[in-house]
């Protein structure tokens, strides 16, 4: 059977986007924030007897006693199969940074210079051959920038989920 997504790919999205952004920003789902936590309308009864689980980026519902990862989520919120939620949770361009961008290496590994990494996220303007890029070129490379702060996001994001965490 051909996998039809790497599973680092499904582990991040899984792991990495932030539930409670999900629940907020990209289903739109009715919250409340009554206690001082986050509690929103789950997608299965409605109710508002929910949690998020940070640590381990899960949202749970304690009426059906069901949890959901974020892919779940979405295919339970827009009634849509694995394969079709995996596709939509994507299209916000929400995916791992890749190795020769990444700003934290492995752990055992120091953080990068940002002069190691400001070459490879920032084209240069000019090409060797091209003194005028085309629009398309300048439109490219703008997407290459929006998605890149995007990314710079998710991983701040991420640390300051886990400094509360601490």
């Amino acid at each position: 059977m051909i996998r039809r997504f790497p599973s680092q790919e499904l582990s991040f999205l899984r792991n990495k986007i932030p539930i409670a952004h999900v629940i907020e920003n990209l289903l739109c789902l009715p919250i409340r924030n009554n206690t001082g936590k986050l509690s929103f309308a789950c997608p299965l009864c409605k109710g508002f007897d929910t949690s998020i689980n940070y640590k381990h980026n899960l949202a749970r519902c304690f009426e059906c006693r069901e949890n959901f990862n974020p892919i779940e989520l979405v295919m339970h919120q827009r009634h849509a199969s694995f394969v079709d939620s995996v596709k939509w949770l994507k299209q916000y361009d929400c995916m791992p940074v890749s190795k020769d961008t990444s700003i934290r290496g492995t752990q055992d590994s120091p953080p990068a210079n940002i002069g190691d990494i400001l070459p490879k996220i920032l084209p240069t303007l000019i090409d060797g051959k091209n003194t005028n890029p085309s629009l398309e070129t300048i439109i490219e490379r703008i997407s290459n920038l929006e998605l890149q702060v995007k990314k710079l996001s998710l991983l701040i994001e991420d640390l300051q989920l886990s400094s509360y965490q601490r």
